[in-house]
């Protein structure tokens, strides 16, 4: 088997939802024993009943994608024997990844000050809503508050239009994200130093980095920007369009492309005629513009339109829904976004392979690996707690104590 780039680093994934774990899948892609920890107590990570579900199994596809390749502990951390073994964990790791509400881990016993006493080495990733410290760090936050209020929704709509988040939990996933970059840095500067790190992440920061060149209007323009559609304010035509059986993209960033493009729809005056000569005038006219595209375009379909635009070098694409997305040899096939995993063992009723969203870094000499289902809940407490030299006689009577199941 190809060796993978994170093989031999243990990450403890303490997390639900959607930012830790997803950090957590990537580590795990990569090779990284990564260990979900679920609270045995509250019967594991609330999304592993989220839809969607596979139909015969019922297994949540929403936990099956996000934890695939992770082993499973979970423990009751409200026990003292549970905090013994837990220390154990914290001790053998070499990261850990948390996405609690402030005071959480502290409460449980295991805050970063606590961890860093049980394993200085440790680098230990905090992901919130608004950060660990600040006047609003107690507050719950999730993606949608994060896109509020990181301002991204007073940019995304159409103009006169109600505040729309994107359709995809951003906020999350720019977190975890900035929380893996992080990490790999921290591990690299522990090479040198031996020692561990803190690191916080809210995701309303991760959504303000986001904002790059917005916040950079109001900043030094005083201006706020505001809901542009599909438009884009700083070039055109770069913006959606409408064919005769559905919409489509062109992105025209120079006065090149549009001179190409102007060919390519049959009317290479448009590139001379003043009103679309360079990018000032074209973005003063865009609505105009638009209209003798979407004129041009009203007889085609959009295979059509995409295939004169594409053979003049001018960047454009269809507008695909789910179905188009997973229809896409490209995207499928040739760059595996689509690909299978076994069925967890604990259940025979599902098919014999999953399909989950393949991993979009793409690595030649370690690639991305997808080996393993997600875990049922603590289904690797015996293997993994043995590893720490916990005996089976130990395992069997935390078990009686239901410390673990």
């Amino acid at each position: 088997m190809t060796e993978q780039l994170l093989k031999g680093v243990r990450v403890i994934d303490f997390t639900d939802f959607l930012a830790g774990p997803y950090i957590g899948m990537y580590f795990a892609d990569m090779g990284a024993d990564v260990i979900k920890f679920e609270n045995l107590r509250s019967g594991g990570n609330f999304v592993r009943t989220a839809r969607p579900k596979e139909k015969n199994s019922g297994l949540s596809m929403y936990f099956q994608n996000l934890n695939r390749n992770k082993r499973g502990v979970a423990l009751d951390l409200k026990q003292p024997e549970g905090k013994e073994l837990f220390a154990k964990l914290i001790a053998s790791a070499d990261v850990l990844i948390e996405n609690n509400r402030p005071g959480v881990m502290k409460r449980l016993g295991f805050d970063w000050e606590a961890c860093k006493t049980i394993n200085p080495r440790l680098i230990y990733a905090s992901i919130s809503g608004f950060g660990q410290y600040g006047p609003n760090s107690h507050r719950p936050g999730y993606d949608l508050i994060a896109q509020a209020m990181g301002g991204s929704m007073s940019i995304t709509g159409w103009p006169g239009s109600e505040p729309t988040r994107a359709g995809m939990a951003i906020g999350d996933m720019f977190a975890g994200l900035n929380a893996g970059f992080a990490i790999c840095a921290s591990l690299y500067k522990r090479m040198e130093t031996g020692k561990g790190n803190h690191i916080d992440v809210a995701l309303v920061d991760s959504i303000v980095s986001g904002m790059e060149a917005k916040l950079m209007q109001y900043l030094y323009e005083g201006v706020s920007p505001v809901m542009t559609g599909n438009k884009y304010i700083s070039s055109a035509p770069y913006d959606s369009f409408k064919a005769k059986d559905d919409y489509f993209v062109i992105a025209s960033g120079t006065d090149k492309h549009f001179a190409s493009l102007s060919a390519a729809m049959g009317m290479p005056e448009l590139a001379s005629d003043p009103l679309y000569l360079d990018t000032e005038s074209r973005k003063a006219n865009a609505d105009a513009l638009k209209a003798i595209i979407n004129q041009w375009a009203s007889d085609k379909t959009v295979d059509e339109v995409v295939a004169i635009i594409d053979s003049a070098g001018i960047p454009v694409g269809p507008i695909y829904n789910c179905q188009r997305v997973c229809e896409d040899k490209n995207i499928v096939d040739v760059r595996e976004m689509l690909v299978q995993i076994p069925a967890p063992k604990g259940h025979p009723e599902a098919p014999a392979q999953l399909t989950v969203i393949g991993n979009p870094i793409k690595m030649e000499e370690t690639p991305c690996q997808y080996t393993k289902a997600a875990p049922d809940l603590g289904e690797d407490n015996e293997a993994i707690f043995q590893e720490l030299g916990v005996t089976g006689e130990e395992i069997a009577r935390y078990r009686e104590m239901q410390v673990m199941n």
